[in-house]
C-alpha cells in the first residue's frame, strides 16, 4: 500500500492529524492538462506547460562591460602602451574592427570589435589628443561579457512547472521570447453556505451577516493560475447537493464554506454524498478549522472549509493553494520558516494556525502573534503577514513553517 493510500485509509477512520491531511489534499487532484499560449507581458503568475529553450545565446554577442577602450594584448608586452584611438562603437552599433596597433573607443553593452581581446576601463587610460596611454597591467579577456556566458544557445532556460514572475519574464524577454505555453487557469467554484449570509452592500436581515468568506477566498485564491466563481447557497440539503453537482461538472475544484460540522444545520457532508462525491477527510486536528473536509465529486477535487473567516482563510492557505498548484502542474515551492516569538497552546495532538507578523531580527525571520485569539476575528488577519503552523509542543524560539500572505518581504 502506498503512503498516500495509507493516509486516505487513515483519514476515512475519522479526524486526522494536520500532517496526514496535508499529504492527502494534493493527492486528490492531478494536473488538468489544459494549455494555452500567452503573451509574455501578460504571463506573470502563470505556470509553464512546456520547457523553454533558448533560441540563441545571452549575451547575444561579445560586448563591453563598461565604458572603456578595446585593445588587443595578445603578443604585446611592456607598459605603458601608447596607442592611437581609431574607431568607436556605441551600444546598438554593428560590430566594428580593431585596427592593428590601435585602441578602439567602446561604450557599455556595445559589441566588441573584431580583433580585440581586452577592454581597459576608462579610469585606467590617460587620453591626450588622439593617443591613449594605458598603464594598467591587465590579463587578456578583462571586462568582456562573452556571448552565451549567461545562457548558452539551445539551453533549457526554464522547465515545465515553473511559475513565472518578474525575474523569469525579464530573462525570457532578454532572449527575445514573446509568448509562452502555460497551463490554462484552474477553474474553482466557491460556494459559501448559510441562510444567514447576505451580499456585501445589501442590508442584512435581523440576525443575518455579510458574507466575508466569498469575497475573501476569491481574492486569496484567484490570480494567474486560477479563475474563481462565487455562488452563495442556502442551508438546504437538496439545493446544496444540486449546486455541488453542477459546480463539479464544470470546475476543477469545488470549495464550500460552513456547514462541515455535525450540527442540525450542517448539510455539506450529506450533500457531497448526494452529489455522488466522497470525503477522504472529515475533520482535522487543528485550531482553528477542525471541521475541514477533503474529497472528490466526480472529476473535481472538493474542499469543505469551516465557516469562521480565520479558519476558512488559513485552511485555504494550507490545503487549497497546494491543490491549485497541483492542478496547474506547478512545482512545489520550498517551505518558508520563521522563529516563534511565542509558545504553542500545548494541547496535545493539535496544530494551531496562528496569524503572525514577520520581521527580520538578527538576520532571521521572526514570527510574532497578530491580535487576540478567535477564529471569527478579522482584524488579526488584516494586521498579519502570514500564518504560522504551530505544533502543540512549540515554545518560544522554535523554528516553524509559515505560510506568507504574499505581501511580506524580507529586509
Amino acid at each position: 500500500m502506498s503512503a498516500v493510500a495509507g493516509d486516505r485509509c487513515a483519514a476515512r477512520a475519522g479526524t486526522v492529524s494536520f500532517e496526514v491531511a496535508r499529504r492527502v489534499a494534493p493527492g486528490l487532484v492531478r494536473p488538468h492538462g489544459r494549455v494555452e499560449a500567452m503573451p509574455l507581458a501578460a504571463a506573470r503568475g502563470r505556470v509553464l506547460a512546456e520547457a523553454v529553450v533558448a533560441p540563441g545565446p545571452l549575451p547575444p554577442f561579445d560586448q563591453a562591460a563598461m565604458d572603456e577602450y578595446a585593445v588587443r594584448l595578445a603578443g604585446r608586452g611592456g607598459l605603458p602602451l601608447i596607442l592611437p584611438v581609431a574607431g568607436r562603437t556605441d551600444a546598438g552599433d554593428a560590430p566594428g574592427r580593431l585596427l592593428p596597433g590601435t585602441a578602439h573607443r567602446i561604450m557599455t553593452g556595445a559589441a566588441l570589435p573584431r580583433g580585440a581581446d581586452t577592454v581597459v576601463m576608462e579610469e585606467q587610460v590617460t587620453r591626450k589628443g588622439s593617443l591613449a596611454r594605458i598603464e594598467a597591467d591587465l590579463p587578456a579577456n578583462t571586462h568582456i561579457r562573452r556571448a552565451g556566458e549567461d545562457v548558452p544557445p539551445d539551453a533549457v532556460v526554464l522547465s515545465p512547472g515553473r511559475r513565472l514572475d518578474w525575474p523569469e519574464i525579464g530573462l525570457l524577454a532578454a532572449l527575445g521570447i514573446a509568448a509562452v505555453c502555460v497551463a490554462a487557469p484552474v477553474r474553482i467554484a466557491i460556494l459559501p453556505t448559510g441562510s444567514e449570509l447576505h451580499a456585501t452592500g445589501a442590508a442584512p436581515s435581523p440576525g443575518g451577516i455579510h458574507d466575508a468568506n466569498g469575497p475573501m477566498l476569491a481574492a486569496l485564491l484567484s490570480g494567474g493560475s486560477a479563475e474563481v466563481t462565487v455562488r452563495r447557497v442556502e442551508d438546504d440539503a437538496p439545493a446544496l447537493a444540486e449546486a455541488l453537482a453542477e459546480a463539479a461538472a464544470t470546475h476543477d475544484l469545488v470549495v464550500t464554506t460552513g456547514g462541515m460540522a455535525a450540527g442540525l444545520g450542517d448539510h455539506v457532508r450529506a450533500a457531497v454524498a448526494a452529489a455522488g462525491g466522497r470525503l477522504e477527510v472529515a475533520g482535522v486536528a487543528m485550531k482553528p478549522g477542525k471541521p475541514l473536509g477533503l474529497g472528490r465529486i466526480g472529476t473535481a477535487g472538493f474542499v469543505g472549509l469551516p465557516g469562521n473567516p480565520q479558519a476558512s482563510a488559513f485552511a485555504a492557505l494550507a490545503f487549497v493553494r497546494p491543490m491549485i498548484a497541483g492542478l496547474a502542474g506547478a512545482a512545489a515551492p520550498a517551505p518558508q520558516v520563521a522563529t516563534l516569538a511565542f509558545s504553542g497552546d500545548g494541547r496535545a495532538g493539535r496544530v494551531e494556525l496562528a496569524p503572525v507578523r514577520l520581521a527580520v531580527e538578527d538576520g532571521r525571520p521572526v514570527a510574532r502573534r497578530s491580535g487576540p485569539a478567535g477564529s471569527h476575528r478579522m482584524t488579526p488577519m488584516a494586521d498579519a503577514d502570514a500564518v504560522a503552523i504551530v505544533p502543540d509542543t512549540a515554545e518560544t524560539g522554535t523554528t516553524v513553517e509559515v505560510l506568507p500572505f504574499g505581501r511580506w518581504q524580507e529586509g
